[in-house]
């Protein structure tokens, strides 16, 4: 996972990184306690609360109060899956060329807005298109109640304001996620209706989005997990490790971090148990537990075995051809790749691929290949192709 490389260029912040592999996350969205899914009456508004330990040891009591959206309740785990959706395709729609550019200053209320259909947002999210009704107004929904949502800091302070780096503890400030909403149908110039949706990002989502802290990930590995306390699990690992290949966090810690309706601790604890499998077997982190003691969950993110496996493979001409079959390419195709001065390219590209785990890996494939990315890491310089 490349981490992207941030530049103060005059009024504006830019970055570079792999839009459509990568994706963003904003470090504070991940922070804040969306509450998992549940059944029955919805719940419109919500306290949650929690405790850190600041660098001289002394606790502190945080907190948020949470008004939801009158019929739809307080934020899920799936709002916030369609939540950090929306920034990165905000931040997809900010870039040129893999060079992202936020402006600093001189922001309008047309600088926060952007426009998309609910196909590309579901795409985004790792549906497969067509959506039904169903699926199309459920992000609806979620939209409308993200809109809806004002949080506010209680207790020594819930949200923290990245800008001024503390916790903001006026009780009487509050914050919405987005600021306007808006649905059309419109007819393109050969006769189909199609939609179109409009959100603006308030300020305070972009602030956080511009100031705090980023979390690229792997988008493909991330929306080919289907458990949502397992992505949020995934994302707060990635914030919790830093720039280093590890986490760890307590069992109770994670439970704290993810709100569930159930109050008694054994379901808690079961749900966060399955949402560890889940996550372990994406393979995209290695999870394991403390010897000594089982409620200590560690995160490995380093893929250095996978790495030194993935060199090992496409060494011939076998492996190789085999490979484009597997993808979707046919007889006459696949040999026209086979060009002897063009092998050791085509070895690594493949090798690249078991790295990136795209969804339509031949198409995928297509189009590194016309373009020539460059994966010159995966040559495998010991190997002779036979």
């Amino acid at each position: 996972m490349a981490v992207g490389n941030l530049v103060i260029k005059g009024t504006a912040k830019t970055f570079k990184y792999r839009a459509g592999i990568e994706s963003i996350a904003e470090g504070n969205s991940v922070q804040l306690p969306f509450i998992a899914e549940y059944k029955g009456e919805k719940k419109t508004a919500l306290e949650y609360t929690w405790y850190t330990k600041d660098d001289k040891g002394d606790i502190h009591k945080r907190g948020i109060f949470v008004s939801g959206h009158g019929t739809y309740g307080v934020p899920t785990l799936f709002e916030y899956d369609v939540y950090v959706t929306l920034q990165d395709i905000f931040l997809k729609k900010k870039t040129k060329n893999g060079i992202c550019e936020l402006k600093t200053n001189n922001i309008d209320d047309n600088y926060l807005k952007i426009e998309f259909s609910i196909n590309e947002l579901a795409r985004e999210m790792g549906y497969k298109l067509p959506i039904n009704n169903s699926v199309r107004n459920n992000l609806k929904k979620a939209i409308k109640t993200l809109l809806a949502t004002t949080v506010f800091s209680i207790y020594e302070g819930g949200v923290y304001d990245v800008v001024n780096k503390k916790y903001i503890t006026n009780k009487e400030i509050g914050f919405h996620y987005l600021e306007s909403y808006e649905s059309e149908n419109t007819t393109t110039e050969d006769g189909r209706v199609i939609d179109v949706t409009r959100i603006k990002l308030s300020r305070f989502t972009y602030h956080q989005i511009l100031n705090d802290y980023k979390l690229f990930y792997n988008k493909n590995g991330y929306i080919k997990i289907k458990n949502r306390i397992a992505k949020k699990i995934y994302h707060m690992a990635l914030q919790w490790k830093g720039k280093n290949d590890f986490a760890w966090a307590r069992l109770e810690t994670i439970i704290e971090k993810i709100p569930m309706i159930e109050d008694k601790k054994k379901y808690q604890n079961r749900k966060i148990r399955d949402a560890l499998k889940i996550l372990n077997k994406s393979q995209i982190v290695k999870i394991s537990y403390g010897k000594d003691d089982p409620n200590l969950v560690y995160f490995n993110f380093s893929n250095k075995d996978d790495e030194k496996n993935i060199m090992n493979k496409y060494n011939t001409h076998k492996e190789v051809e085999e490979e484009l079959y597997k993808i979707g390419f046919s007889l006459v195709e696949t040999q026209e790749y086979f060009d002897i001065e063009d092998i050791r390219y085509l070895q690594a590209l493949l090798r690249y691929l078991d790295v990136m785990k795209p969804i339509n890996k031949k198409r995928y494939f297509k189009s590194c290949y016309e373009k020539r990315i460059d994966v010159s890491q995966y040559y495998n310089e010991d190997y002779c192709f036979g």
